[in-house]
């Protein structure tokens, strides 16, 4: 059993007649007394003078003689030492019960399963034998509770302005109803109060999910005209994956749109309501101001909704308070406004995230039926995705691993960067990856692998012409040379590499054509092709 609840007592008995009511006397009074003592004066006199009873004095005048000193002695002392010299210091404790170590109890209710019933009959049970002299269960949960209070230090919390955002969702959701079927569904309201100012913004949206929950954020910002140094949210999933003393795990979509906007992200930490207090204060002040008033309205849209949001929380920031005589608008503009930083150029973009998706054996990772793929070396590992309208991007870690244009229709996209080298030696021999690189090259290189691979009779050396070309052009590096050949090549109907390297190596693509012979004259005496011809050839 603790030692702190047995026996641990101030004891005393109840002081009576007037020796209580020298024990109530205030200690300025008591200087008085003695003062007048000291002058001379009688009981009777100084009782009349200070309107309190002649007894009162008298016994004051008894215990001052006792101890020896004089008005000068005492003037000296501060009021507690001055009660101790005299012996009025008021009893602590002046009903004379048992009162316990409260620093014990605390100690005890910390532990698991502890109650602050058991522990007063633990209480109890160690001063058995003085049990008339125990507090009562009431008496003794009251008594803990006052000591309590004086151990409780708070700390008001002073803001300064443009430093920091507390934002939070308000408990209270808004029904928004369907015309056509009368469906209702609940909207969500989003509460930001600025540190410095109070000053209020509230927005209604469809749900709690990261999307909207960056809206909301985007739309704060444009209404303050400005960025925080800091924004404190509570420690909902939109916000905060994880949150322990050793580490904070902010949600990356989340992560994304305070970078964009170099604000901090300082969650308030888990049961410590006085992190977020604005917030509270503020979410409360909307559910009274904004949503209460609106209770009997029905909306058919969120955006309907917000639009008499607005209107009531410009009459909230417009009103003034008692407390500081300004409205919560002008104490803005005074403190907030000038030290919040400028906004970016445009405004943050939602993007679509898709979180921890597994990597396929085969290094791929599916999006809206679609295939990407990632370097080899992460199968298996968890990534997320982020997805803009004409972009997917894998990144493990917050670090971008791969990026693929998005497909418009449902396919798979391979590159070969991502491929170990017995895949991509084995995809080389597949002419489907021939055509692609071809494509990529130019229409001409594309149309001259078509070409061999459709149009020649031997499919196998059509193959082997268009692998050849790929080879020596990765080798030799001259990609900026093939469209211009092989348009060259299809002209004159060549469609076997090592002629086409001819080409290439020969620049025969490159060479001006033969000017006609135009200044020959024609005469009787010259005898050209056609008269040959018609002599069915020279015989020797």
């Amino acid at each position: 059993m603790p030692a702190g609840l047995a026996h641990i007592s101030i004891s005393g008995t109840l002081p009576h007649g007037n020796q209580g009511d020298l024990m109530k006397t205030s200690i300025p009074v008591q200087r008085d007394i003695v003062r007048l003592i000291d002058k001379g004066l009688s009981s009777r006199a100084i009782g009349r003078q200070l309107s309190i009873s002649h007894n009162t004095v008298e016994l004051l005048r008894t215990r001052l003689a006792a101890t020896g000193l004089t008005q000068a002695d005492l003037s000296v002392l501060d009021n507690e030492a001055f009660a101790i010299r005299l012996g009025t210091a008021r009893n602590p404790n002046p009903s004379g019960k048992i009162v316990p170590d409260w620093d014990v109890v605390r100690e005890e209710l910390s532990q698991r399963d502890m109650t602050l019933s058991l522990i007063w009959e633990e209480y109890r049970q160690a001063n058995h034998e003085h049990l008339a002299d125990c507090l009562c269960y009431s008496q003794f949960q009251k008594r803990y509770k006052a000591w309590l209070k004086t151990q409780r230090i708070s700390m008001r919390q002073f803001h300064k302005p443009g430093d920091q955002l507390f934002v939070d969702f308000c408990g209270r959701t808004m029904p928004i109803t369907n015309p056509e079927t009368g469906e209702e569904k609940p909207a969500q309201v989003f509460v930001g109060v600025l540190g410095g100012s109070s000053y209020t913004f509230a927005y209604a949206v469809p749900s709690q999910k990261i999307a909207d929950w960056i809206a909301c954020h985007v739309k704060a910002f444009e209404f303050f005209g400005g960025v925080p140094q800091q924004v404190v949210p509570d420690n909902l999933k939109s916000a905060v994956i994880k949150h322990t003393p050793q580490e904070i795990i902010t949600n990356a979509a989340y992560a994304d749109c305070a970078e964009h906007y170099d604000v901090l992200v300082n969650p308030a930490r888990s049961r410590k309501p006085k992190d977020k207090s604005l917030a509270e204060v503020g979410v409360q002040i909307v559910q009274r101001w904004v949503l209460a008033p609106l209770r009997k309205r029905t909306f058919f849209s969120v955006e309907e909704l917000n639009v008499e949001i607005a209107k009531r929380v410009e009459l909230l920031n417009n009103k003034v308070s008692k407390k500081y005589k300004q409205s919560r608008t002008q104490r803005f503009i005074e403190l907030d406004l000038p030290a919040l930083r400028p906004l970016p150029l445009h405004p943050y973009e939602s993007e679509a995230w898709k979180y921890k998706v597994r990597v396929a054996e085969d290094y791929h990772v599916e999006y809206e039926g679609s295939f990407y793929s990632v370097p080899y070396q992460y199968r298996m590992h968890q990534v997320d995705l982020r997805a803009t309208r004409t972009t997917l991007e894998v990144l493990l870690n917050r670090t971008r691993i791969a990026s693929h244009a998005l497909l418009a229709t449902p396919g798979r996209r391979t590159l070969e960067d991502h491929m170990p080298i017995l895949h991509l030696r084995q995809t080389e021999q597949d002419p489907d990856s021939l055509l692609e690189w071809a494509e990529g090259i130019g229409p001409n290189v594309l149309a001259w692998v078509r070409g061999n691979l459709q149009q020649r009779r031997d499919f196998a050396n059509g193959v082997k012409s268009a692998r050849n070309l790929r080879r020596w052009a990765r080798e030799e590096q001259a990609h900026d040379r093939l469209d211009g050949a092989c348009a060259f090549a299809l002209k004159i109907g060549v469609l076997t590499f090592n002629r086409l390297k001819s080409i290439i190596t020969n620049r025969s693509d490159q060479r001006l054509p033969v000017e006609p012979t135009a200044w020959v004259q024609k005469h009787g005496n010259l005898r050209g092709a056609e008269y040959y011809a018609q002599q069915g050839g020279i015989s020797c």
